[in-house]
């Protein structure tokens, strides 16, 4: 029986706005989550992270950290947003209200938006780069063309992305599973022929620009820049996931197409980088496999980073009809104009400053995310054996349940920053400065900063909870894991 037009009102409704999308309104099958998943996974920004981890490591223990990272990065983000978002059809922000509170939760809408913003960003000034870079090689412009060139395509790839997602949630699906299948081919194609044509010698040969020299140190701040890049995928994870019908659906297209995927693709900047000497990995494509395979390469960075592009505008515009004003009063195309506008800035105006502290912004999304991703998990599992009260996630008046202290969990809070302060002793995401030395012992390079992170976020939210939240009768843990 076909649906009725108001039925298909109502799933685009649901899909395109902060209500949760029940089972029956969930049209995204296997294919369409890997498609979505894939699309989104494969992206240039894992070029600039495999160049990050070639200033540290060779090419082997590279590959070995790259790999490491991401699927220790992907089960943390998996097991805080995944399961919550399938089982109440939910976007990551509305799950975070039992976290922070009903107002408190403007918390994740932000992170979410920065992150994305910085995401995005990369991702579009990279593939203006990549064009620019092998328009020059292949003597069609000149060297005084190839930044005004970049910016403009850069600014033509925001606005196909923006006539891409606002298409809503069926769009998205649609595009990515063609997308997906382009960029894995011809992902598989630039590998091969950067392999082929530098030689894995040479690129084993590599040597990393910046190695401190302490090889247990360098290895654990290549594995780092793996796993906070990764743990980035917690404010995507709720847009994309709460399509799903299950969890044994979405496991697989998380840990692989989002979680393993980013390290393989990263790769291609980690040879690219020690073959040629060159951090970026748009000017190493070019210099390592020619004017003609370049192109190729355009061609890829182009289809993944407008898929990655388009998964992430539609995460940020969900969580952003959180905000009663934008859910009511702004239509989804303008919901997208927001989403891109900040982009858009930055592609146009500030992208060399923006792309000089790339590293700096990598570090910075494990300071944030890995307490976020810790008191989540130590919340759901813990406290509300994975049961929430859906109409408290959208009422935050005092009747609701996460309303707390006025809409806020200051429980939440301190262990956030308790977290974030405790990344920055082990790893400071500005200086790169490990300050957090007991005798001549660099505690990070044992521990990593993210996961040691993830451990102490987790200690202090239950403890404050249990002596704190709880006997106040805060947050409605009483009853939620009744």
């Amino acid at each position: 029986m076909e649906a009725s037009k108001a039925e298909i009102s109502a799933i685009h409704m649901a899909a395109e706005g902060s209500w949760p999308v029940v089972p029956a309104e969930r049209r995204w099958g296997v294919v369409g989550l890997f498609g979505v998943t894939l699309s989104a996974g494969i992206a240039a920004w894992s070029y600039a992270i495999g160049g990050a981890v070639s200033w540290y490591l060779p090419a082997a223990l590279g590959t070995i950290a790259m790999l490491a990272g991401a699927l220790v990065g992907m089960y943390f983000v998996t097991l805080a947003a995944m399961p919550v978002s399938i089982k109440y059809g939910i976007d990551t922000i509305a799950a975070s209200k039992p976290i922070y509170g009903s107002r408190g939760a403007a918390f994740s809408i932000f992170v979410q938006y920065a992150s994305i913003i910085g995401w995005n960003g990369i991702l579009i000034i990279l593939f203006g780069r990549a064009t620019a870079n092998v328009l020059q090689e292949a003597g069609v412009i000149g060297a005084d063309l190839n930044y005004p060139l970049s910016v403009v395509v850069s600014l033509a790839t925001i606005a196909i992305s923006y006539f891409m997602v606002i298409g809503g949630a069926d769009s998205i699906r649609n595009n990515s599973v063609w997308i997906a299948v382009a960029v894995a081919v011809a992902g598989g194609i630039v590998l091969f022929q950067l392999i082929r044509q530098s030689g894995w010698d040479t690129i084993a040969a590599g040597e990393p620009a910046y190695a401190t020299g302490n090889l247990q140190l360098d290895y654990t701040l290549g594995f780092e820049i793996l796993v906070a890049t990764v743990l980035s995928w917690w404010p995507y994870m709720g847009g994309i996931m709460r399509m799903s019908r299950s969890v044994r659906q979405a496991l697989w297209p998380s840990m692989i197409c989002l979680g393993l995927a980013t390290g393989v693709i990263g790769l291609i900047g980690l040879y690219a980088s020690l073959a040629t000497g060159d951090p970026d990995p748009s000017i190493s494509f070019v210099k390592v496999t020619g004017a003609w395979m370049g192109l190729v390469a355009v061609v890829f960075i182009g289809l993944a980073n407008v898929g990655t592009a388009i998964v992430g505008v539609y995460a940020t515009m969900i969580g952003l009809k959180q905000v009663p004003a934008f859910q009511f009063r702004l239509s989804w195309p303008m919901t997208a104009a927001v989403a891109l506008g900040p982009v858009a800035l930055i592609a146009g105006l500030i992208p060399n400053l923006f792309m000089d502290n790339i590293l700096t912004f990598m570090y910075f999304l494990g300071v944030v995310f890995a307490p976020i991703c810790a008191i989540q998990i130590v919340d759901y599992y813990v406290f509300r054996k994975q049961k929430l009260h859906v109409p408290s996630l959208y009422d935050s008046t005092c009747n609701g349940r996460y309303h707390f202290w006025a809409g806020i969990n200051p429980v939440a809070f301190v262990a956030t920053i308790v977290g974030a302060v405790f990344y920055w002793f082990l790893l400071d995401p500005v200086t790169y400065e490990n300050r957090f030395v007991v005798g001549d012992t660099i505690v990070f390079q044992w521990t990593s900063a993210s996961i040691a992170t993830i451990v102490l976020s987790a200690i202090v939210y239950w403890i404050l909870t249990k002596a704190f939240v709880i006997p106040s009768r805060k947050g409605g843990y009483a009853v939620d894991a009744a």
